[in-house]
């Protein structure tokens, strides 16, 4: 991300990251296994909260409270170190036309070059995009309840009681007033 400028230092985050032309590379275990290794590593050294993630076949979600503005950092080591534990990904690069610059930039053939993110600004929005995250894959079709979704921080959470009891059953359809729905 070039030439952006983040008005606070620090705050709570919304993501969305997607795979190199929306491939469908991202919800296995071998993809997430790697992942959970690329984000510790980065968090040793470069600290961040997650307060939800999601990872679908082809993108992921995440809200992340972050005490600095070193955001760009966190997704290149975790891009990175993702892509370099996954060989495929990084030998499949040279199979590109653009494969010398997407290398360059530790992407390989796994990301998309860049990320979209949105500051929360209030507590409704906090709310809103933590529960967009834990149901993006009922959403998406991929499952009826969210709780059958395996790659996401809903089951972990809820047992742990960082979200409420209540988000177990809840019905996302309301979601789509704000966010818009998504047919297949």
């Amino acid at each position: 991300m070039r030439n952006v400028r983040r008005y606070y230092e620090g705050g709570y985050y919304f993501f969305t990251v997607t795979s190199y032309r929306r491939q469908p590379f991202f919800a296995t275990q071998t993809f997430m296994a790697a992942l959970r290794n690329a984000i510790r590593a980065t968090m040793k050294t470069h600290p961040f909260e997650i307060e939800a993630w999601v990872v679908l076949p082809d993108h992921m979600h995440c809200v992340w409270i972050v005490h600095d503005e070193d955001i760009p950092i966190r997704w290149r080591k975790i891009k990175s170190l993702t892509t370099k534990a996954l060989k495929e990904f990084t030998n499949a690069s040279a199979t590109h036309k653009n494969s010398t610059a997407r290398h360059r930039r530790g992407n390989g053939a796994l990301w998309h070059h860049s990320y979209w993110e949105h500051t929360i600004r209030n507590d409704r929005e906090y709310e809103l995009y933590i529960l967009y995250c834990c149901y993006n894959p009922v959403k998406h079709g991929y499952v009826e309840n969210a709780r059958l979704w395996p790659y996401s921080t809903l089951n972990t959470f809820l047992a742990s009681g960082k979200y409420p009891a209540d988000w177990a059953d809840i019905n996302p359809t309301w979601l789509d007033d704000v966010f818009g729905s998504h047919e297949q």
